[in-house]
């Protein structure tokens, strides 16, 4: 894990390089280097980054690195190469943080990160010991049940209808008209959509609830499923199962086309509600 933390750690060196930093926004970029070496659960700060707004979108490039690096072979001659992609794509979203986001709330944020990185490391300590003391009283080793964790449980309620909902834009794409599923699929979206920031993730919950207005505005007939539209929608689809699963993919063109997407629904909404 050591090697993992040092490539992104240096990705993120080599994007500041290309940037002209002030004082404060050094010290940004040093704090985000220490929580990242620091971890004692990389990916699970990863995520809990992807839920801080400001963080979000360079976290969804990070969570890509990683899984670059733990998730498939490594190609030894070409990954050089992939750390220049890698750490040139980074640029663009660390100088957006560091534009667009003041310093006390970054650092707060970072602050928060290690505080929860602490407690969770006496937890696990704790609980060690307790385990360990309760084997002792038994005289055997106990076995831990596999439970699915909660963030696995929200992963599948997010997924599950994409690929079917996909299909659908397909049929709908090849002029196969509107199946009667499209409310459906837009209550499940609009369902996702809370669920997501009810766990903290907003860039999910805006891209569920663009695709949920789109599908009901697409039924009444207000927003013509055309090209650009079914395109603007699977972009959106794109971008959930990026920041869900940590896709090896570039999300920027995708999640920039989704934003820009929504702000026409939400235009075309206003307007209904007139």
């Amino acid at each position: 894990m050591g090697i993992v933390k040092q490539y992104l750690t240096q990705s993120i060196s080599v994007a500041a390089d290309n940037l002209r930093l002030n004082s404060n926004q050094i010290e940004i970029v040093s704090l985000i280097r220490d929580v990242l070496l620091k971890s004692n659960a990389l990916e699970d700060d990863l995520i809990k980054m992807k839920k801080i707004t400001e963080f979000s979108t360079m976290a969804i490039k990070l969570h890509e690195m990683y899984t670059y690096l733990t998730k498939g072979p490594l190609d030894i001659l070409t990954i050089s190469e992939r750390f220049k992609t890698h750490s040139q794509q980074l640029v663009k979203d660390l100088n957006q943080l560091l534009s667009n986001a003041s310093n006390s709330n970054l650092i707060s944020s970072l602050n928060k990160l290690r505080e929860d990185e602490k407690e969770n490391s006496v937890i696990e300590i704790d609980t060690e010991s307790e385990k360990k003391i309760e084997n002792n009283v038994n005289g055997k080793e106990t076995v831990d049940e596999n439970k699915e964790t909660s963030f696995a449980g929200f992963e599948e309620a997010i997924l599950k209808p994409i690929k079917p909902l996909d299909s659908v834009l397909t049929e709908i794409a090849e002029g196969n008209g509107l199946p009667d599923s499209l409310d459906e699929f837009a209550d499940i979206m609009k369902k996702n959509s809370e669920l997501s920031l009810e766990n903290g993730f907003d860039i999910l919950s805006n891209m569920h609830s663009i695709v949920a207005d789109s599908l009901k505005l697409i039924k009444d007939g207000t927003l013509k499923a055309e090209k650009e539209t079914i395109e603007a929608l699977r972009s959106c689809l794109i971008v959930i199962a990026a920041v869900v699963r940590g896709k090896e993919v570039n999300i920027s063109d995708y999640l920039s086309k989704a934003e820009s997407f929504g702000n026409n629904i939400n235009t075309l909404k206003n307007k209904e509600e007139e």
